[in-house]
């Protein structure tokens, strides 16, 4: 085995068990907040049986430990950015219509702002033109 083997095979190792660390501590919110859970679990569940085969599965791990470490839930309600599944959900719910004037929505406004305490819960959010969302933001 050449020596590169060698130290991509340690690096994936020690990889994978970051990956595993960070999956393991976050499971419980994970399951109850991320559509992806079982697409996760497999990868993680996969990555540990055979390891690392290809520069996709390498990109894939790279990824997900991105992924979990910046995941932002603390029991739904993170003060952090929306994610993409919180903005899906919440466009989904209003079904991609402007809550104020029933155009076409493309963001989403939190009605308790971040700044005054407001969470990333779906009674914090609605769903907005662009338009309408300006214009609440210039009052």
């Amino acid at each position: 085995m050449k020596k590169t083997n060698v130290k991509r095979t340690i690096q994936y190792n020690s990889k994978i068990q970051l990956l595993t660390q960070l999956f393991n501590k976050r499971k419980t919110e994970l399951l109850a907040g991320y559509q992806g859970y079982h697409e996760l679990k497999g990868f993680v569940d996969e990555c540990e049986h055979w390891g690392i085969m290809d520069r996709g599965q390498e990109k894939a791990l790279d990824e997900w430990i991105d992924f979990l470490n910046r995941w932002p839930f603390t029991g739904g309600t993170s003060k952090s950015a929306l994610t993409p599944y919180q903005r899906n959900k919440a466009m989904g719910k209003q079904q991609f219509i402007c809550t104020m004037c029933g155009r076409p929505a493309d963001e989403v406004h939190h009605i308790i702002s971040r700044s005054k305490g407001g969470l990333n819960t779906s009674d914090n959010l609605t769903v907005l033109c662009r338009e309408c969302h300006e214009k609440i933001h210039k009052k």
